[in-house]
């Protein structure tokens, strides 16, 4: 363990400082050392506080959503991994209030009919249609 916490110390003193534990543990099964990566984070936490905060407190920053009102915005999507089944899942949601508009499945998401069908039964179904599509 003494050489592990030399090699990460050595590291955090040159080009390391910006690394994680991941990229540490990296480091340190390139190097030659066999350590586990728990090791390395709770060694890079007693050696280098600091820094351990700093890369905690960057976190993603999520765009904020607007959406008018109801049925302003309508999103489709479809799912095609289970396609080799002959399964194609489509769906819709409301962007305003995240209501499932439909969520269907059939043997194909190609057609434009298809799609256009469910759709366009939505549309009879809630009385309105969005003003926007995405």
């Amino acid at each position: 363990m003494a050489s592990v916490t030399h090699f990460i110390q050595n590291e955090l003193l040159q080009s390391g400082q910006l690394h994680g534990y991941r990229m540490m543990a990296v480091r340190c099964k390139e190097s030659g050392l066999n350590v586990r990566m728990e090791d390395v984070r709770i060694i890079s936490l007693y050696l280098d506080p600091v820094g351990v905060a700093l890369r905690r407190s960057i976190s993603i920053r999520r765009r904020a959503y607007y959406a008018a009102g109801p049925n302003f915005i309508w999103h489709f999507d479809g799912y095609d991994k289970l396609k080799p089944f002959g399964l194609c899942i489509s769906g819709c949601i409301c962007g305003f209030s995240r209501r499932l508009i439909w969520l269907n499945v059939y043997h194909t998401n190609k057609k434009p009919r298809v799609i256009g069908g469910y759709y366009l039964e939505a549309v009879k179904i809630h009385g309105g249609f969005p003003r926007f599509v995405r």
